[in-house]
């Protein structure tokens, strides 16, 4: 895979005022990574061939691969605290899915002892609740487990893959006009 860049500050944020392996790459250039490694199965290996015009610093294009594992080593380490706060979520939605069929039992067993109750006000009120409640946060509870899940999984992956993937940068072989 090849990703072509017109210039040094294309690829590296020219406001970033490190030495090119920890200077950060621009939002460009990071999402045009991501979606080019997202188009390959994540178990195949990929190769990244960066193209960019001569730069007059010699260390520069040496740098650019380590730049780039930096840049997804500090993504990776976000994210690692991000699927912490996750989890801490799913666990609080599953919580309060577990409540929230408590209550549906209740109100289940209170219409089974007193039949006459669901025709009333206040009993058609309370079912009404009850099943919002219920289909809200089974709703969140099967969407943090898997939908986010499986996404936050895929990212994870994603990005150990593009730090493990050989990154190499060679010169564009033409001049822009």
């Amino acid at each position: 895979m090849s990703l072509l860049f017109k210039t040094r500050e294309q690829l590296l944020d020219p406001d970033d005022p490190s030495a090119p392996p920890q200077q950060e790459l621009t939002e460009e250039a990071e999402a045009a990574i991501i979606t080019s490694f997202d188009t390959i199965p994540l178990k195949k290996p990929v190769a990244l061939e960066i193209r960019i015009p001569d730069s007059p610093d010699s260390g520069f294009p040496a740098a650019i691969p380590d730049a780039i594992r930096h840049h997804f080593r500090y993504l990776l380490e976000e994210h690692e605290k991000e699927w912490k706060i996750f989890l801490r979520g799913r666990r609080a939605s599953l919580a309060f899915a577990v409540f929230n069929i408590f209550l549906a039992f209740i109100y289940v067993v209170t219409l089974y002892e007193n039949e006459a109750w669901i025709t009333t006000f206040a009993g058609i009120v309370t079912g009404g609740i009850i099943v919002i409640l219920n289909w809200a946060t089974i709703w969140d509870t099967y969407e943090f487990f898997v939908y986010d899940g499986l996404e936050r999984k895929h990212r994870k992956k994603l990005l150990q893959k593009i730090i493990g993937s050989d990154i190499r940068v060679s010169p564009a072989s033409y001049a822009w006009k």
